[in-house]
């Protein structure tokens, strides 16, 4: 196979470690990583670490760790084979190393794209954040939700306290968010509209609150009960929802 290389121009400041030097010099050759001339790659090196001593610059520890990994490749490589055993653990070295590099390009290239991710994004201005408080600004469906929470967390705190002060027995009946949605009709059907409040001046447990609300909410769900509030933290009043049937011709 004919290796295509480039002139290899090695800046020291330019790599992060012995894995960024040995993509450089894999890169010289326009094949695969895995079908390199990794005897060639390794003298190249060696080289540089020669070069860099002549300098007089420190070399890292991690760069004479790969290089005694390599070292020991190219011993193997130039050595007479003495076995099938002896090939394939010189295999096993070369392919391991390969490995770290092709894994290593995957994860510079994954940071070359963030990084240019993140130049692209520098170039917008975002708008601060602003905080809009204003009288004028009605929340509805929000706002109701979140007023039905706090009536229910106050109320539910005002239960606890009755409970307690008043050492109710709690009874053994069973009872179910069906019932309680049945309960909630029948006053519906006998009155227009019903405080949150009067809902629960029945109930003799918190579970027994926790029904009540929990079925109310089922109401609410699916547009049988309505509810509205006129000033914050009032009584809420619930409704039966109006439905307007349409005759088929």
């Amino acid at each position: 196979m004919n290796y295509v290389k480039e002139e290899i121009t090695v800046k020291f400041q330019d790599f992060e470690g012995p894995l960024d030097l040995l993509l450089h010099l894999v890169n010289q050759y326009k094949v695969d990583i895995y079908e390199v001339p990794l005897v060639e790659v390794i003298t190249q090196y060696l080289a540089y670490l020669n070069e860099m001593k002549e300098m007089a610059l420190d070399i890292a520890s991690e760069y004479l760790v790969i290089a005694s990994q390599l070292v020991l490749i190219k011993s193997r490589r130039l050595l007479p084979t003495t076995s099938e055993e002896f090939d394939e653990e010189t295999l096993d070295l070369e392919q391991e190393i390969l490995s770290q590099i092709d894994e290593y390009r995957k994860y510079k290239a994954l940071s070359l794209e963030l990084a240019d991710k993140h130049l692209e994004r520098s170039l917008f201005y975002s708008k601060s954040k602003t905080e809009i408080i204003s009288d004028e600004v009605n929340l509805t469906y929000d706002k109701n939700a979140l007023d039905l929470y706090f009536a229910f967390s106050a109320l539910i705190q005002k239960k606890q306290t009755e409970f307690r002060d008043h050492h109710n027995t709690i009874n053994s009946d069973e009872f179910s968010v069906a019932d309680k949605i049945q309960d909630i009709t029948a006053v519906l059907h006998k009155n227009k509209y019903v405080k949150f409040s009067n809902l629960f001046h029945q109930t003799n447990s918190l579970d027994e609150v926790v029904t009540v609300f929990l079925a109310m909410l089922e109401l609410i769900k699916n547009h049988f009960l309505d509810f509205q509030q006129d000033k914050a933290f009032g009584e809420i009043i619930l409704a039966k929802t109006e439905v307007v049937e349409v005759e088929n011709d």
